[in-house]
């Protein structure tokens, strides 16, 4: 019984330790990007942080890219092939955006979404979609003949 405790009390060390080598990357990360990544990436690992010259870039393990500028902002998430999660494109994008994407039926199909300017590009899996927030266009920008809606 003794040496089960012992054996047990060695093990919970081991994992603790392990676990506080993960946290590394974690305890760099500034207050808003860890409530983001909390809010939109819950289950993932963050496998690095650094900071650029325009702002920062995180990393989840075998998971998505993401990009802030200097004041914490998102301006790329990358899902690096996996779809990107619902609550982000639900409390992220321009409503008029999020119901033209979910009247195609492509809610879960998006990639990637990058923000710049008033310009926020959406990345599907077989198209890509721009929204300009100034005017509430939408366009394709792949096809040649932009084809234009309004909302």
């Amino acid at each position: 019984m003794k040496r089960n405790g012992l054996t047990f009390l060695a093990l919970m060390v081991i994992v603790l330790l392990m676990g506080a080598c993960n946290n590394n990357v974690w305890d760099e990360l500034p207050s808003p990007i860890v409530k983001f990544v909390s809010e939109y990436f819950p289950f993932g690992e963050v496998a690095s942080y650094k900071v650029t010259e325009s702002g920062s870039e995180v990393n989840i393990k075998n998971g998505a890219t993401l990009k802030f500028d200097k004041d914490y902002e998102w301006v790329d998430v990358n899902g690096n092939g996996q779809e990107l999660p619902q609550q982000f494109i639900y409390d992220k994008l321009p409503p008029v955006l999020f119901n033209y994407i979910q009247e195609m039926e492509a809610d879960h199909s998006v990639y990637r979404v990058v923000r710049s300017a008033n310009i926020i590009k959406v990345y599907l899996l077989d198209s890509d979609i721009e929204y300009d927030e100034s005017t509430q266009t939408i366009t394709y920008p792949s096809i040649t003949s932009k084809s234009v809606l309004p909302f």
